[in-house]
């Protein structure tokens, strides 16, 4: 996806050399019409649901008895997967260009961040790699934190990051093999060192990891904690959120709140409870993310802290929306669905009594979470920074507390705009950015009304000279214009049937705001064309675009995937043999579902940490996202899951395309098992010659691996039929 830059892509990696015993089983497997694949058995099994039968003789891998045999299975797939995929030439070629466009974006930074008198940032540095960094004031000396986390021996890598208020203390969410063993440790800034405090085990609020807090005198942290769960579906909901004071043993640590805590508070299923507190509001918010209603939060003063008995307030008529909020003293100034582009509310959290209305733009739709998940509102001192969301083109919008006047930063060029963050009383630090342009920080200062680079980041890389980007408004089968944002190499005839990959996500309301990003150089550098389709389901255009896209509309996010395919085709982008659809997560609805429902339109699809069933599959996937795919236990539900579950609708005796269905083995909220069975249906329904690969990375979770990626831009350009990436037979 081409998104903002995650810093563990900011890397040289070796070229993978080829083994001999590879290509001389590849060379075999070549000899055949179609691939031999691994056999996977069959099991009788059928069942009724609301009066569906569904058969499904693949489903006794996902019976937890059947567990080492169906690991087996998926270690005998990804080895076949990656002995293709290695058999390919051109790593070389993708490395190198990774290494030249990489190199551009040297001595920038990103994850820039204010905390106290520092500013905090990465910068990939030639010769030493990744460190975390930071500068007092503006014209402060660079100083380097941290950069490989080792501890006992051991590596780990930095999921979450959550830093103390005034103290230099910085709490991180550490795992390892992707998402394993999921801990908080606590480093000590002006030491480089460790706090003996270990914290486990903390569970995933969602893929961005732990939600995490400090006091706001920042005596301790408050977590979320898994509970103990007999199902592994359960562990990513009905968490507790807990106090750990510092220096305290961890099996001290109290509970402030969470299901079956207080009799006041009736936390549901299915439900997740997230914490926070504030540069200047003595308070703390708990929210609550639902699984099938409306999202709703709670309030306390930090110093009423007291276990079980802390008395949370609820905060009446209030409908969150992520993490689109922030505090000032009593006050909790926040986004809610008002109306399409959402409002700006005013919440007493003393009294708990009903939002009163502060900020309702006319057309302007507010950007509640931004790209990051991170806010999209800041309360300063005196001012509250509003991010407003239009593709290629948001603004920050100030108003005064106290007059509500409102005025827009004067933002210097056009773009996307995320990661804000306060700076001093009312200040803000924020990133601009584009399709063709790498991330810039910028500083507003309040007081002048000026908005200035950091000097320390002057640097921006501006790929203009040989990308280009154009919004195409496609028309949806009933009616609706889908935005897709294209990414083509400067001078590219459009309409000339050039190698296209569509992109895509569309659910619960998350938006996607294009950056500049070289892991798509070598995509872009050979004709190909990159398009992110803005569908329904996601919140690029406001509360109607999201509900049109979701429960009981979700066939719309699908159906708009496959409308601009259809576009593409017969408007001479591109061909179906040039064609392909790529989505990971929720996304993989669109690529399972757009190739079942039109295989013709596609050379092959990308199916990355997908869910193919949402019927018998029962991950934490299935009950946390109910509003968008579903109600559990109601036959309307029901209906829908099965219509959107790519794995029951598989055509039948057809030619399908090339399927490249990609899993990390320690994902935090996907099993394995379903996608094993996507995978063994695919191959055995199959009437064609194009390949049905189930690549395992046995190292990573949710999010991939850059080996991932290496192996998705061969397959894409072996499938797309480029000459440099075509598998050879090897004479021995």
């Amino acid at each position: 996806m081409m998104t903002v830059i995650n810093p563990e892509n900011k890397k040289r990696l070796p070229y993978l050399s080829f083994l001999f015993a590879t290509l001389i089983l590849f060379s075999n497997l070549l000899a055949d019409a179609q691939l031999k694949y691994p056999v996977a058995r069959t099991e009788p099994f059928d069942t009724v649901i609301y009066g569906k039968k569904i058969n499904d003789h693949y489903f006794w891998m996902s019976r937890d008895h059947n567990e080492k045999e169906v690991t087996a299975f998926c270690r005998q797939q990804g080895k076949l997967a990656q002995t293709i995929l290695d058999s390919i030439p051109g790593s070389n070629i993708i490395e190198k260009e990774w290494n030249e466009a990489f190199a551009a974006l040297d001595d920038e930074i990103w994850n820039g961040k204010t905390a106290g008198e520092y500013i905090y940032y990465s910068r990939f540095i030639p010769k030493e790699g990744t460190w975390y960094c930071r500068r007092k004031g503006l014209n402060g000396t660079e100083e380097k934190i941290i950069s490989t986390v080792k501890i006992n021996g051991q590596r780990y890598s930095i999921r979450k990051r959550a830093f103390a208020h005034n103290k230099a203390l910085l709490a991180l969410m550490l795992t390892q093999q992707g998402e394993a063993n999921p801990h908080i440790r606590i480093f000590d800034i002006d030491k480089k060192d460790f706090l003996p405090d270990s914290i486990s085990p903390v569970m995933f609020n969602d893929s961005r990891g732990v939600s995490m807090t400090w006091l706001p005198d920042d005596k301790g942290l408050l977590y979320a904690q898994a509970p103990p769960a007999a199902l592994a579906e359960e562990k990513y909901y009905n968490g507790k959120i807990k106090l750990h004071l510092l220096g305290n043993a961890v099996s001290t640590d109290e509970i402030v709140f969470g299901i079956g805590q207080d009799p006041g508070i009736q936390l549901q299923p299915h439900e997740t409870p997230y914490i926070y507190s504030f540069s200047n509001s003595p308070y703390l918010v708990a929210r609550i993310r639902s699984g099938d209603k409306d999202n709703y939060a709670f309030a306390v003063p930090y110093t009423k802290l007291n276990g079980k008995n802390t008395p949370w307030k609820k905060l009446k008529d209030y409908i969150n929306l992520g993490e689109g909020f922030d505090a000032n003293g009593k006050y909790l100034y926040a986004g809610t669905k008002d109306r399409p582009g959402y409002n700006i509310v005013k919440i007493n959290m003393e009294t708990g009594a009903s939002p009163q209305a502060f900020w309702q733009p006319d057309s302007t739709i507010i950007s509640v979470t931004d790209v990051n998940h991170s806010s999209g509102i800041i309360a300063g001192k005196d001012v509250l920074y509003v991010l407003t969301r239009k593709i290629g083109d948001m603004r920050i919008m100030k108003i005064n507390l106290k007059t509500k006047t409102v005025s827009p930063l004067p933002i210097p060029v056009k773009g996307s705009i995320n990661g804000l963050s306060l700076s001093g009383d009312n200040d803000l630090l924020f990133a601009g950015f584009s399709a063709t342009r790498s991330i810039q920080y910028l500083l507003y200062t309040n007081n002048t009304n000026k908005v200035l680079p950091l000097p320390f980041a002057g640097k921006v890389y501006d790929a203009g000279e040989i990308l280009q980007t154009e919004i195409v408004w496609v028309p949806s089968r009933d009616g609706k214009k889908i935005p897709v944002s294209l990414v083509f190499k400067k001078g590219l005839e459009l309409k000339n049937k050039n190698p296209l990959l569509i992109d895509g996500y569309g659910n619960s309301g998350a938006v996607t705001d294009l950056t500049y990003d070289p892991n798509f150089m070598p995509w872009l550098n050979r004709g190909g064309v990159y398009a992110y389709a803005h569908v329904r389901g996601g919140g690029e255009l406001g509360e109607d675009w999201v509900r049109d896209g979701q429960f009981p509309n979700k066939m719309n996010s699908i159906n708009d995937a496959v409308d601009i395919a259809e576009y593409f085709v017969k408007n001479n982008y591109t061909s179906p043999t040039g064609q392909l659809i790529m989505g990971g997560s929720a996304g993989s609805f669109l690529v399972g579902n757009a190739i079942n429902q039109r295989p013709d339109l596609f050379a092959g699809g990308l199916f990355l940490s997908g869910l193919p069933d949402l019927v018998t599959n029962m991950d934490a996937a299935g009950g946390r996202e109910q509003k968008s795919t579903g109600l559990l236990g109601t036959k309307e539900g029901f209906e829908s899951r099965y219509s959107i579950s790519a794995y029951y609708h598989i055509p039948q005796n057809r030619k399908l395309p090339a399927m490249l269905i990609s899993h990390g083995a320690t994902d935090y909220i996907l099993s394995m098992h379903p996608v094993a069975r996507y995978a063994a249906k695919l191959q055995e329904m199959q009437k064609g010659e194009r390949p049905v690969l189930f690549l395992v990375d046995w190292e990573s979770g949710h999010s991939g691996s850059q080996k991932e990626l290496l192996y998705m831009l061969k397959f894409a350009f072996w499938q797309t039929g480029h000459p440099d990436f075509q598998p050879k037979q090897i004479v021995h």
